[in-house]
């Protein structure tokens, strides 16, 4: 069975978030002018862009709402490996006694021996369809729970950006340098999973 240990999560995380970017018109003036000390002063004072990034991979690692969702596919993902290996050890005994029969000799006709076979034939294609159909449906609650944890971290961003107003909020994975001053992973992780502790208490 295909591995779903870990939540797809850890890949394709780049939150750009757009902001509002104020534009101020430039007039060219002579060098010492009024227009041009007024110009200054103006240029001066406006607010500098703001970026921050944010660490996905360690984000994910100690959001509590990412780890639960782990923690439920994983043990779906277990249930369904050991249900798996019961049905094939059915399977597999039940073909061994079949052989056994051919080799003894014992079915009373070569009709009830192929009746037999092709039983067993069928049982083998309905178990390899179980296990297909088991591990797609693993593929989609993956996806689905991916979706889900996206959903609820870009809401978190835009809403905490409300107060914040930065430009644009980098993942750093994306990043080959960055000081560190621009990652806010430690802000963002405590207070999501302050807003999750909330929601679980409300229930």
């Amino acid at each position: 069975m295909k591995n779903y240990s870990r939540l797809s999560l850890y890949a394709g995380f780049l939150f750009i978030l757009a902001a509002f970017v104020n534009f101020s018109a430039c007039t060219k003036s002579e060098p010492g002018s009024d227009v041009k000390d007024s110009l200054k002063t103006e240029t001066d004072s406006v607010i500098p862009n703001k970026y921050a990034s944010i660490n996905i991979d360690t984000l994910l690692k100690r959001y509590e709402y990412a780890k639960e969702m782990e923690t439920q596919l994983l043990d779906k993902q277990k249930k369904l490996e050991t249900e798996l290996q019961y049905k094939m050890a059915s399977f597999e005994k039940e073909a061994a006694e079949f052989q056994k029969k051919v080799q003894a000799n014992a079915f009373l006709s070569m009709e009830s021996a192929q009746r037999q076979e092709q039983e067993l034939y069928e049982k083998q294609q309905n178990l390899l369809k179980w296990k297909d159909d088991m591990s797609l449906q693993l593929a989609q609650e993956s996806q689905a729970l991916e979706q889900q944890l996206l959903d609820t971290v870009n809401v978190f961003i835009a809403d905490f950006n409300k107060t914040e107003k930065y430009e644009i909020i980098f993942n750093a994975a994306a990043f080959l340098y960055g000081h560190k001053g621009l990652d806010i992973t430690d802000t963002v992780v405590v207070l999501l999973n302050e807003r999750y502790k909330r929601f679980k208490t409300s229930k």
